[in-house]
Parts: structure tokens; sequence; C-alpha cells
């Protein structure tokens, strides 16, 4: 008998402790929910410390939601920031090359005087891909180009000639083409002297010891108007040599050109 009161009374204090549990649980939810707001202000006072710490908890889980969003968003906006600094970075340099293309050919085209038949031609090849100290253009018959075109640098420095016209095209052969002889003048004393290209923009003449010899004097084509075709760097000689050898270079370094003027007779 006493076995099965005290089973009884163990049946009876799991029943009262599953109640309880309910009746908390649903007390909670209530309290969670914010039924209580509208009862008295005891309700009030109980449920306040449960609406804080489910506000409190809420509030954890949005601001962690909310750093994981904003850490990849912020990721990606600063790839998209860094891939538009780059292409802003590359539109400047390539407005900045523009720019200084634009300035450099407006005042090269200034240069030229009138009555010269000047015609702009891109250059295709350089020294370093075409046969040694020449040049291929970009026009040839189609305006007119003829065989013996002198062509300039910039409208002012002629640095070779026309020794090949295709129908779009041109070879020019650069007054340092290596054996090539050029006939100039010294600036100053009007000596006439022979210019024998070297490569590379490069010189040789011999003259008579007696011409003096200055580093930076210029060299001139023969013509009316004075056009520089090399400069004075250095002199080979010994006391008992009647001619000393003169080197000279060019005033112009073909390999910085994006450009030359062809001059049609």
């Amino acid at each position: 008998m006493i076995h099965q009161f005290r089973d009884k009374n163990q049946i009876a204090k799991k029943r009262r402790t599953i109640k309880n549990l309910i009746f908390l649980s649903i007390f909670l939810l209530l309290a969670v929910l914010g039924v209580f707001a509208f009862f008295s202000p005891a309700f009030h006072f109980i449920g306040k410390p449960i609406w804080k710490v489910k506000t409190a908890a809420v509030n954890s889980i949005e601001e962690a939601g909310y750093v994981i969003r904003t850490k990849a968003s912020v990721y990606k906006e600063n790839e998209n920031l860094i891939k538009e600094n780059t292409d802003l970075k590359s539109a400047m340099i390539d407005y900045q090359v523009l720019k200084n293309e634009n300035i450099s050919l407006k005042e090269s085209l200034g240069r030229i005087t009138p009555g010269k038949d000047m015609v702009l031609a891109n250059i295709l090849t350089k020294p370093n891909y075409s046969p040694y100290d020449t040049i291929i253009i970009d026009i040839g018959k189609n305006v007119g180009v003829l065989i013996g075109n002198k062509v300039y640098a910039n409208a002012i420095t002629p640095i070779g000639e026309v020794v090949s016209v295709y129908d779009n095209t041109a070879l020019i052969a650069l007054y340092s083409n290596p054996g090539r002889v050029t006939e100039a003048i010294i600036d100053g004393v009007n000596a006439s002297v022979e210019l024998v290209g070297r490569g590379g923009g490069n010189f040789e003449m011999t003259i008579p010891v007696d011409l003096p010899f200055n580093k930076g004097t210029l060299i001139l084509l023969p013509n009316l108007s004075s056009e520089v075709v090399a400069v004075m760097e250095d002199v080979i000689s010994t006391p008992t040599d009647p001619m000393k050898k003169v080197l000279l270079s060019s005033p112009i370094n073909v390999q910085n050109l994006k450009w030359v003027f062809v001059k049609r007779n």
C-alpha cells in the first residue's frame, strides 16, 4: 500500500512539474510577444526584464547579420572602387598621351612654312624592326609620295629620304644609314663636307686638320633654309695627319618619333 501511495505521489509531482513547465512556457511566450503590455503594471514589472533580454538577443542577432552583410558588401564595394580607380588611371594616362601628342603635332604643323607641300605620315616600323636605319610609313603612291622625297621629323629637321614607294606605304632611308653619303656644310664656316652614315643615328666625316672643331657645331643641308642634319660630337686626329675624323650624331632620336612629314616635290 505504501509503495502504491509513493507511486501516486511521484506521478502527481511529475504532472505538476509538466503543468508548471507548460504554464511557464506560455507565460514566457506571452511576455516575449508583449501581451503583458495590455494588462496591469504588475505584468509590466514582470515582463520588462524578459523584453530586455529578448530585445538584446534580437539586436545581437541582427547586428551579427548586419556585420556579415556589411563585410561582404564592403568587400564588393572595395573591389568595384579599385576597378573604377584603375579605369580612371588608364583613362587619365590615355588622355595625357593624347594631349601631349596633340600639342606636339600642333607645334610641328605650326612650323610648316607656306609653300611646303608636307604630308603627315604615321611610322609603322622603326629601325629596331625594319632594316638598319630605315623606317616604313603608312602612305605611298596613294597620296603622291615619290622616290627622293625628303622626310622630316618635325617639319623643320630632315632625317632621310624616300627610297621605295608602294601603294599605301613607303620605305625611308635615314641619313645615318650605314655607308650612306650626304652632302652638307659646316655652320659658320660654310665648308662643304660629306657625311657618312654609321648607323644608329650616328655619322662621321673627314675634314682638313685646319678646319676648327667645336663640339655642338651644327651641320646643315645645302639649302636656302638652315636645316640641321647632324651635330659635332667628337674628333679623332694625330699631330702628323693632315686630315681629322669627326664623329657626329643626329639631332633627332627616331625611336621617340610617332609620325613624320614627307615633303612632296
